[in-house]
């Protein structure tokens, strides 16, 4: 077996091309492929937002998003007091507008550092919730309901978010991983609802999802390890 130079997958001995990378697998073919290979590298004009950096990019869409919801708390707000003469139902675009300016901010500048992001994100997304549940007369949803439900969102995103970053050959994997990921989010949900309106575990409909995603889960998984070893795809799919 041979092995891509560029990204190191398995190859086949008579493939030409790595079937994750792209890249011609040896010296003496991309000597005979150079006429497919022209075009790609013809240079191009960059335009003046493909010449900034990602930092640059990042600040560029925080100051847009930031204009924007601040723009729009601003107009609810003035609108509440014309129409109300006092802030009523404008509370919660106020509410969730800061929420979101805040979440927007953490992801632009803590993008490298994840598990700070998530930590920071998860108390602004829980002091929101707190706040709509005062909004409503403090029923006290938010601690058997809000929190929990809240708290197994941001543990499983955390759990992909890091699979991913680790997975070294990107494909199929991953949308097999997020199957998975959401098959889990579904079962942790249909759990906590049962135990705040029933008192008691009980899943429904959620085991069926569950099952569903592992099988569908598996075939990708299949194909995906497939598609790293077979660079012809009639070979694979065996027309």
């Amino acid at each position: 077996m041979i092995y891509c130079k560029n990204c190191g997958v398995e190859l086949e001995e008579n493939a030409n091309f790595c079937s994750l990378c792209g890249k011609p697998v040896s010296d003496k073919n991309s000597v005979k492929l150079d006429y497919l290979t022209s075009s790609k590298t013809s240079k191009t004009e960059l335009t003046d937002f493909q010449k900034l950096t990602k930092n640059q990019r990042r600040k560029i869409f925080w100051e847009i998003a930031s204009m924007i919801l601040c723009s729009g708390i601003l107009i609810a707000s003035t609108i509440n007091l014309v129409g109300d003469h006092a802030i009523t139902w404008s509370k919660y675009i106020i509410t969730i507008g800061l929420v979101l300016f805040i979440n927007i901010t953490l992801i632009v500048f803590l993008s490298k550092r994840l598990f700070l992001l998530f930590c920071l994100s998860f108390l602004t997304s829980a002091t929101l919730i707190f706040f709509l549940d005062i909004y409503t007369g403090n029923t006290g949803w938010i601690k058997k309901l809000g929190i929990p439900l809240l708290l197994v969102g941001y543990i499983i995103v955390l759990f992909f978010i890091v699979v991913e970053k680790r997975t070294r050959q990107k494909g199929l994997n991953l949308i097999a991983y997020l199957l998975i990921a959401s098959g889990l989010l579904c079962v942790c949900i249909d759990g906590i609802i049962s135990v705040y309106t029933k008192n008691c575990l009980n899943l429904d409909w959620s085991l069926t999802v569950m099952v569903s995603a592992v099988l569908v889960s598996f075939l990708l998984l299949y194909l995906h390890n497939r598609l790293k070893r077979v660079t012809d795809l009639k070979r694979f799919f065996h027309i």
